[in-house]
């Protein structure tokens, strides 16, 4: 992960090639809170990660956007939202990705939504993820 300072915005690129070709970064901070852009299972090589494995696929985009979190100044547990988008709502797939989601959340479960589409970026991807964190200096008890 990159971090790059635009005043009073802090943006966070993984630096995979899309970022620069479709006009976003991983990541965006502002005012304590930090957004995630949209994440799918991609692998160390670039390609598809796991095919066919919603569940694998799921725990590999809370990978990633953990790697941006950390970039961030937060992590896991400062997540107050994530968006899960799913190609497959069978309720096998809907428990796969739970599972996964609750292995990184279980102890700071944020507010969540899990959402049926048609499809995402290629037919390899099942699973996109979503993340919205606060930085751990703006918590208050």
């Amino acid at each position: 992960m990159r971090t790059e300072a635009d005043g009073a915005v802090l943006r966070i690129t993984s630096g995979a090639p899309w970022e620069d070709k479709v006009g976003y970064r991983r990541a965006v901070v502002h005012g304590g809170l930090v957004w995630v852009a949209g994440t799918v299972a991609v692998g160390e090589d670039g390609r598809p990660f796991a095919p066919g494995d919603a569940g694998a696929q799921a725990g590999r985009c809370l990978e990633i956007i953990a790697r941006a979190l950390e970039a961030a100044g937060t992590d896991t547990a400062h997540v107050v939202r994530t968006r899960m988008f799913v190609t497959d709502m069978s309720p096998q797939v809907q428990a796969a990705v739970g599972e996964a989601h609750r292995r990184v959340f279980g102890a700071h479960p944020p507010a969540s939504t899990m959402v049926g589409v048609s499809a995402l970026a290629t037919p390899d991807y099942l699973v996109e993820i979503e993340a919205d964190a606060v930085l751990p200096s703006t918590v208050r008890s």
